[in-house]
């Protein structure tokens, strides 16, 4: 268990050395990002923890996603 355990932490550490601002959420918030990668909106609940002032963003429901805005908290 604790060589899965380790092997994880590794993966996770790989991730957040990629993109940075990943630091800032936990490994159960970063899993359930790399487990929903394929739908941007399952991202937005993680937004706030990673980006300052970011509430929303409107994404296209074309087959890009494109964001096409984005929503303050203020």
């Amino acid at each position: 268990m604790e060589k899965i355990q380790r092997a994880l932490e590794d993966y996770l550490e790989t991730k957040r050395l990629a993109f940075p601002r990943l630091f800032f959420l936990s490994n159960e918030d970063l899993l359930d990002i790399l487990s929903h990668s394929k739908d941007a909106n399952c991202v937005q609940p993680h937004l706030r923890k990673c980006f300052a002032n970011v509430f929303h963003l409107n994404i296209a429901k074309s087959p890009m996603e494109a964001v096409t805005s984005m929503q303050s908290v203020e």
